[in-house]
């Protein structure tokens, strides 16, 4: 009974009247008594007077919560790598963005290598009338014809009226400088010709 008197009167000032109270009962140790919140005055129960893990964090304030916490502890290693999972459905193709501007022209490249000389103006020369030579009888004569302007001869040859069988073209070749052509012709048969020289001319840069 000692012991009981003693911790009542540590925890209220009013542990007289729980005295009283205890011998009005004829201080039986079965005697029932109610205690309240209010009867207790704050501050004076301590943790030393609650039993271990009576109470939830539920019954405590925030503050007490948070006091209860500990440090934060260090980082333990990092895990090894996960298989890696399944691939994905493929998303939906999005719109097709616009058109970007042109960009720049670039510098002009190096100009190349000049290219053949072009040839125009084809042309076919004839030696006139006036300047046919006559061929006679078992003997032989030569004649020209001119490209006219600067045009030069690509080709010639040689024509004879009244056309016989029996002229024979000696030589056939360009003037020099390929200005004209020039042919000459033997006569083989037994009556004399006239021969006309012909030449394909053209401007050649």
């Amino acid at each position: 009974m000692r012991s009981v008197l003693k911790r009542l009167s540590r925890r209220h000032s009013t542990a007289v009247a729980y005295l009283a109270l205890f011998a009005a009962l004829g201080g039986s140790a079965y005697a029932a008594v109610t205690v309240t919140g209010k009867n207790i005055k704050d501050g004076t129960v301590t943790g030393r007077d609650v039993k271990n893990r009576s109470l939830g964090t539920s019954k405590l304030s925030a503050s007490a919560v948070s006091s209860l916490s500990g440090q934060r502890g260090p980082a333990g290693p990092e895990g090894p790598q996960g298989a890696r999972g399944p691939v994905g459905p493929t998303g939906p193709i999005g719109p097709r963005g616009e058109t970007g501007s042109p960009g720049p022209a670039g510098p002009a490249g190096p100009a190349g290598p000049q290219g053949p000389s072009g040839i125009s103006g084809y042309q076919l020369a004839v030696t006139p009338v006036a300047q046919a030579v006559t061929i006679p009888v078992n003997g032989s004569g030569n004649v020209e014809v001119d490209c006219p302007g600067d045009m030069r001869a690509l080709g010639g040859g040689v024509s004879h009226y009244p056309t016989v069988g029996t002229a024979r073209v000696v030589e056939s070749a360009p003037l020099d400088g390929g200005t004209g052509w020039s042919v000459r012709v033997a006569n083989q048969g037994l009556s004399a010709f006239e021969s006309y020289a012909w030449a394909t001319c053209a401007n050649v840069s």
